[in-house]
């Protein structure tokens, strides 16, 4: 038999109910451990941020930092950053910033890649740019 509340509501339903919009509010944002990530040292470093680019652009090897932000970009560009945040928009505004000024062709590159029909980058970059 299920049990019952004083609403004659099952018991089941409560907890799935509070189940699923548990998982809901902790998708809210993406994962925060990489909030803090120290993006000045990245940024100041072409090299690395070289690094970076091709690990974007699936032309080189990944830090497990670098595949997790490159598994989040896509969603990331088509949804204008609505998941990040507020220090994931500006860890996005340093990066994209840095990959236009070292490397502004193959930034050109990851942007097709990114939005290959133009539809979505300049909201994300709208979007990042107030961070």
């Amino acid at each position: 038999m299920i049990g019952l509340n004083k609403y004659n509501v099952p018991v089941s339903i409560i907890l799935i109910f509070l189940f699923v919009s548990t998982v809901l509010s902790q998708e809210k944002f993406y994962d925060r451990r990489y909030d803090y990530y120290e993006i000045d040292t990245l940024i100041q470093n072409p090299r690395l941020l070289k690094k970076y680019l091709d690990c974007f652009l699936g032309k080189g090897p990944c830090t497990p930092i670098g595949r997790v932000f490159r598994q989040i970009l896509p969603e990331a560009v088509q949804t204008a950053c609505k998941k990040c945040t507020p220090s994931q928009r500006r860890l996005a505004r340093k990066t994209f910033n840095a990959f236009k000024g070292y490397f502004p062709e193959t930034h050109e590159e990851l942007r097709k890649k990114l939005d290959p029909k133009n539809k979505y980058y300049e909201a994300f970059e709208k979007a990042i740019s107030s961070a």
